[in-house]
């Protein structure tokens, strides 16, 4: 079988979803990385920490980039007026590092004497890969300047996004981190698949799972553990993996069902900046679509779980 080539956006480092998803793709053997990204306010660290994760797993040979750390439009967080501040859960020193905002200029990182960015990378690979998929597990600025710099090349490009609700009003964080970005990806995209907050959400880890996970002996799962036991002791939150749909959806398409739609993200509102704006003619019972967007409707949770029994 054909291995299915992807490249990796990620913004690691505060959830713990993130990592399970790079250990999932790591695991199944019909999938092929071929490089990782990093977005989102102190992406230098989290390019650090996925080079940490993936050292675990012996495959230093995938290479990783930092990107960008900042919105396109920094001043317009709606009605977030103050700098967001976050925990990357830094599970190779064991701490949690408090951090805010990331000047524009700290998104170059030096690769043996000479700068790449991100955007440079993800444009260089999907230019030698034609069947490249992307896979944003972040907001979507690094994906929304390859777009502005190179629009022809990158609207053909597949590309799979965690993020939106899509029967919901509310705001999801993937979004609302750069709505511009989401707006730039989500109108120019030709091939686009996004799944929401509103069918992540059901991917709950229960405690017998991550009991069971612990009980492997397996070194790899002890580090990723590591970051779990952080998350909760610092949120309070379960353990509920968004962004490890992507890969499971790669490995069995059937796990999700998805529908056709025409979105916007709205960017303004001081209550809306950041929503998926629903723009099919709802007088209809069964619209007509002609850009293909697609987003997925519900998820098959025995099927997801099944994926992961069988690669995580």
């Amino acid at each position: 079988m054909k291995k299915i080539k992807i490249l990796i956006d990620t913004d690691l480092g505060d959830d713990v979803d993130d990592a399970a998803a790079l250990m999932l793709a790591l695991g199944c053997p019909d999938l092929e990385i071929l490089g990782i990204t990093t977005v989102y306010q102190d992406a230098v660290k989290r390019k650090e920490m996925v080079e940490d994760l993936l050292k675990q797993w012996g495959r230093e040979d995938i290479p990783v980039h930092s990107g960008a750390g900042s919105a396109l439009m920094e001043t317009a967080r709606g009605h977030w007026e103050e700098p967001i501040q976050y925990a990357l859960l830094d599970v190779a020193g064991s701490r949690e590092k408090e951090t805010g905002h990331v000047s524009p200029g700290e998104e170059k990182e030096n690769t043996g004497g000479y700068s790449e960015t991100a955007v440079d990378f993800i444009l260089e690979t999907v230019k030698r890969e034609p069947e490249l998929v992307i896979l944003e597990m972040g907001c979507m600025t690094n994906l929304a300047k390859a777009f502005l710099r190179e629009p022809e090349r990158m609207k053909r490009v597949r590309i799979l996004a965690m993020g939106g609700a899509f029967f919901s009003t509310a705001p999801e964080w993937n979004i609302i981190c750069d709505p511009e970005a989401a707006s730039v990806v989500v109108e120019q995209s030709e091939n686009l698949v996004m799944m929401g907050l509103d069918v992540t959400k059901y991917l709950k880890v229960s405690p017998e799972r991550v009991d069971e996970w612990r009980g492997r002996g397996s070194k790899t799962m002890e580090y990723y553990l590591r970051g779990v036991d952080m998350f909760r002791n610092k949120t309070g939150y379960p353990i509920t993996l968004h962004d490890v749909l992507l890969v499971a959806y790669l490995i069995d398409p059937q796990v999700v069902t998805l529908k056709k739609g025409q979105f916007s993200v709205e960017l303004a509102g001081r209550l809306t900046r950041g929503t998926m704006v629903d723009r099919s003619n709802y007088y209809e019972i069964d619209p007509q679509i002609e850009k293909n967007f697609r987003f997925a409707e519900k998820v098959d949770l025995e099927r997801f779980f099944g994926v992961m029994d069988r690669y995580f």
